[in-house]
């Protein structure tokens, strides 16, 4: 709630119905949360979300409303329960959505049609709704009703062909494709939806007095696409089909320190060179060998494995870029939440919780100088069913617990 000395919200007067779960449509609505719209999360009545039951959890003792990815990924946003199985249930999106500026949702065109979210039923509840959908493959084409997780969306989006590749290639050469961790295509999925939602929006502000309902259609696939096109570009204009054996960073990648590891990627002769200087010009190697690096690579890794581990990340770092030499040390989590650089952007904010007391979470990857984002923290499960269902629609208590013990809520 704004208050007459808090600065101004991004967007102060949008009203979302957020039903999704787990992490791309979740995190799409975190991010519309954290720029000041009002996010209302529906979850189903007494299991909620998923990832209450995913963690990670305060000492590994699982409780739905303690969930670390249930907290983050939610923050800011009001909760109530709904069962859109529940033909009651169902009559109150409708009654929602007429109230509402937006909804996101994850569900796949048939699984929309069972319970009232396909297009068609919201803009006929409420025609200047706009329906963000956010699924695996998109909500047209032949896979359009495919179910699929992160696993499966992350390696239709090609990357995983590709990997592993540097030192871990070499050491395991017959390893399979592998997926990418901490779920990284689904939040790239979920801020791709965001982007789509926020044009939307703006849409809106050029389209006063006509009914402005539009639909974007976001798909985790091509999401993960358009960040990992470069291989597509190449097959397209080059005819090459790139493998984690002939790719471009064949020399390098992860690489052993004294105290952890380092990413080098030598991706031109000139940094190769610099790479070269920079380890005193080893008699093992030559800028030749870097331009036949399927047939180099293995041999120059394995050189520089055993140069590199004798130092530690950030002399590597420091005098490798001061050769022009792209490297970079990898953080552990605790280093990564004790940097200076996040500390000193007030990156991470304190946020108290009923059921974790207070804990640090990270803010918004943005900062907006005249509207900055605001982090509160997330709901526990239907805690503003009153506050949504007889304030927003005008239900009566009595009204509101009949359709609890009908468990439409």
């Amino acid at each position: 709630m704004t208050t007459t000395n808090s600065p101004p919200a991004a967007l102060p007067n949008l009203r979302v119905l957020e039903i999704a779960s787990l992490i791309t449509g979740p995190y799409c609505g975190k991010l519309l949360a954290s720029l000041g719209a009002e996010v209302i999360k529906a979850e189903p009545p007494g299991v909620g979300d998923p990832s209450r039951r995913r963690g990670p959890f305060p000492d590994d003792i699982p409780h739905p409303e303690r969930s670390g990815l249930y907290l983050y990924l939610n923050t800011g946003k009001r909760g109530i329960t709904l069962d859109l199985h529940n033909p009651a249930g169902q009559d109150l999106l409708r009654q929602l959505v007429s109230r509402v500026d937006m909804v996101v949702h994850d569900s796949t065109p048939a699984n929309a049609a069972a319970v009232g979210l396909d297009n068609d039923s919201l803009l006929a509840a409420n025609p200047d709704v706009i329906v963000t959908a956010v699924t695996p493959f998109g909500s047209t084409g032949p896979y359009a009703d495919y179910h699929a997780g992160h696993l499966a969306v992350f390696h239709a989006g090609g990357e995983g062909w590709l990997l592993p590749n540097g030192v871990a290639l070499d050491t395991f050469p017959d390893r399979p494709p592998i997926v990418a961790g901490a779920n990284m295509g689904d939040y790239q999925a979920g801020l791709t939806a965001a982007v789509g939602a926020l044009a939307a929006a703006y849409n809106c502000l050029g389209t006063a007095g006509n009914a402005r309902g539009q639909v974007v259609d976001a798909s985790a696939q091509e999401a993960q696409l358009s960040v990992g096109y470069m291989p597509i570009q190449r097959h397209e204009s080059e005819g090459i089909t790139e493998t984690r054996f002939s790719r471009y960073f064949r020399v390098g990648g992860v690489l052993p320190a004294s105290d952890g590891y380092v990413e080098l990627l030598t991706l031109e002769p000139r940094q190769f060179e610099g790479l070269l200087a920079f380890m005193g010009n080893p008699d093992w190697a030559s800028p030749e060998m870097f331009s036949d690096p399927a047939t180099h690579g293995p041999e120059l890794n394995r050189h520089m494995r055993e140069w590199f581990a004798q130092h530690t990340r950030e002399w590597l770092y420091s005098e490798g870029q001061a050769h022009g030499v792209p490297i970079a040390p990898y953080y552990t989590p605790s280093e990564v939440f004790q940097s200076p650089q996040q500390r000193e952007r007030a990156f991470y904010s304190e946020v108290d919780h009923p059921a974790t007391g207070p804990l640090e979470y990270t803010g918004a990857p943005f900062q907006l100088s005249e509207t900055p984002t605001t982090l509160t923290r997330a709901p526990l499960l239907g805690e503003h069913n009153a506050e949504v269902y007889c304030g927003l629609l005008g239900y009566a208590g009595q009204d509101l617990a009949a359709l609890g013990r009908a468990r439409a809520v």
